[in-house]
This record gives C-alpha cells, structure tokens and sequence, in this order.
C-alpha cells in the first residue's frame, strides 16, 4: 500500500516558505507520493494589498521565520513589499497548481519554484505572465499551461481550496504548512515544528515513518 504524504499549504505563507527545505528533503524518499492541497490564505475576501501596516506584520513574522528556520527573504521579496504596488492574492498561483496537474506536470516543483519566485526572487506572482514563466522554467509546455490555465474557472479552485481546508479540519491542523501521513486509509498529522531548520531530522523521522507504514519483506 503506498504511503502518502499530503502537504496543506499556501504558496503565499511565510511559514511554508520557512517548510520548504522540509518538503524538498521529503522528496528525497524514494516512493513517497506527495500530495499539495492550497489553503488560500489570501484567495477571495483575504486579498490583501501591502501597506505600511501590512508590510511591518509580514516583516516581524519573517524575523521570527529566520530564527527558526534559517530562511532568510530574498532582496526582491524586501523590494515588493516596499513597492506600494503590491498585493497578495493566492488566487492565481493556486490556479496556476491547478493548471499543471491538469497537464501532467508536477504540482509540487510548481510549487516550489512559485515559493522561491515569491519570498526570494519578488516577482508579482499574482500576474498570468509570471506564471507561465515559472511553468516554463520547470520544463512545461507554456502553450498547454496557458490553455489549462484559460479553462479553470473561479469555482473549481473555490472548491480546491474548500477541500483543502476540510482536510485541515479532519487533521486536527492549526494553520498552513501541515503535513498529514496517509497510509491504508488513516490519516496521521506530523508535528514538524520542532524541525524547522533541521531538514535532515525531519527526513530521519519520515523515513522511520514511511518504513514503518510500508516495511520491505
């Protein structure tokens, strides 16, 4: 029975930007399927434009990010946030994650390259144009991205993100990033918090997990 680890994220959250050396080193186990759920933090009514006050909430956050994590914000993320311009909206992205699995792709490389051109590189994540740049640096077809992209409507990533946090709920998570181990139909919540910044432990301890789930007889 395969083991399954279920990531309930948003490529717009700084702590998700603080989980990704958790998620590329769960990627090193040979055999986990990775599944992305999006929250939507800021999708809908939570869009957020940065002011003044928005941007000191979101810096104080990532000064506690990076002593727990090691992850430090990239010059164009400091830079977008001291645009006036800026504006947080997890819709587009969301849709653009949607967009490669209706392609075959792979949602999670998405991913993260949508979270390093966000939180290190500030590029406008929110715009069409980004999005398929992004699609083209992970080796997808831009064309096919774009008419995938064209063809989702608002509801079908409404009713994503509406799932994802029904699984958030089921999970008994307090927020974004949680990590959830599936395996036989049972769902277990991970506690990664602890490892922020310690990659290489929380590979340890998924690999027991994941072993443990599926022993090799």
């Amino acid at each position: 029975m395969t083991v399954k680890l279920h990531l309930i994220a948003d490529p717009l959250c700084g702590w998700c930007f603080a989980a990704a050396p958790l998620l590329s080193a769960s990627r090193e186990i040979p055999g986990l399927d990775i599944v992305l759920h999006c929250g939507g933090l800021f999708a809908g009514s939570n869009r957020q434009q940065v002011d003044a006050s928005m941007r000191n909430y979101i810096e104080s956050h990532h000064e506690r990010i990076t002593q727990l994590s090691g992850q430090h914000v990239g010059a164009g993320f400091d830079a977008l946030l001291n645009s006036g311009t800026a504006i947080l909206d997890s819709t587009p992205p969301i849709r653009a994650i949607l967009s490669v699995i209706e392609i075959d792709g792979d949602p999670v490389v998405y991913y993260q390259a949508l979270v390093k051109a966000h939180f290190i590189d500030g590029r406008p994540v929110a715009e069409p144009e980004t999005l398929i740049d992004i699609a083209k640096q992970c080796g997808l077809d831009s064309t096919s991205f774009s008419e995938a992209y064209a063809s989702l409507d608002e509801s079908q990533v409404s009713q994503h993100i509406s799932n994802s946090r029904r699984l958030l709920q089921q999970l008994g998570g307090q927020g974004f990033p949680t990590f959830g181990l599936e395996h036989d139909g049972q769902m277990q919540i991970l506690n990664h918090h602890s490892l922020y910044g310690d990659p290489q432990a929380w590979l340890e301890a998924l690999q027991k997990l994941v072993s443990e789930k599926n022993p090799v007889h």
